[in-house]
């Protein structure tokens, strides 16, 4: 299934468009998150994309690495982070191992949903163990994914069960959850909850995401 992913964000065209999609700032509920990261600290960037929250949090003085299965999303954002005059380490990544050592990381962020991208629930529960390897002790994990109660009643002609497809023409989407069930991920995989809810994305006609925050 990882394939589906790959091949729709390996696309040039796709990738190019994925410029115009987000404002250069955090989101209101990643705002609120990253205020209880401590200060200075290393964050992993996972699914970093054409880099939005990795240039944003290196510029509130915290130390970024961003990684992202796709080789042409890499190429873009390096271009990116050069002429934005960043030094941001960015890597690939094969979805599923990720390639650094134990206790590496302060703090890891799974953001812009990219959590429901890794389809099916052993997956989930493999990836979440695998961040939990590279997390210091005492580190934060903060994922979010898409609000299948939000989407079922504003966006139902893109929902097929709990599967949001938001592009047409291709077999890519995004799995959708419930509050209770992302901290049930957490836990499943021995993290301690911190808070887990409802989050505010820009302006309230953007609707809300689903957020959880945990610690190793």
């Amino acid at each position: 299934m990882i394939n589906i992913v790959n091949e729709w964000y390996e696309t040039k065209k796709n990738v190019d468009e994925m410029v115009h999609w987000e404002k250069p700032t955090l989101k209101k509920w990643e705002s609120t998150v990253s205020k209880l990261f401590p200060q200075k600290a290393k964050i992993l960037d996972v699914g970093c994309g054409l880099g939005r929250e990795a240039f944003v949090l290196s510029d509130m003085d915290f130390t970024v690495t961003g990684i992202d299965i796709s080789h042409e999303v890499l190429n873009q954002v390096k271009t990116l982070s050069s002429q934005k005059g960043y030094n941001i380490t960015f890597d690939w990544y094969n979805g599923h191992v990720l390639p650094f050592e134990n206790n590496s990381f302060d703090i890891i962020v799974i953001w812009a949903q990219t959590f429901g991208l890794l389809y099916g629930n052993g997956y989930k529960r493999e990836f979440l163990s695998e961040c939990k390897r590279v997390l210091k002790n005492g580190g934060l994990l903060s994922f979010s994914g898409h609000d299948y109660r939000f989407l079922l009643d504003n966006y139902i002609n893109f929902m097929k069960d709990r599967r949001f497809y938001p592009y047409a023409d291709t077999e890519l989407y995004w799995e959708t959850f419930e509050t209770r069930e992302l901290a049930k991920f957490a836990e499943g995989a021995g993290y301690t909850v911190l808070l887990c809810e409802k989050g505010e994305i820009y302006k309230p006609e953007d609707g809300t995401i689903l957020h959880c925050l945990c610690r190793k």
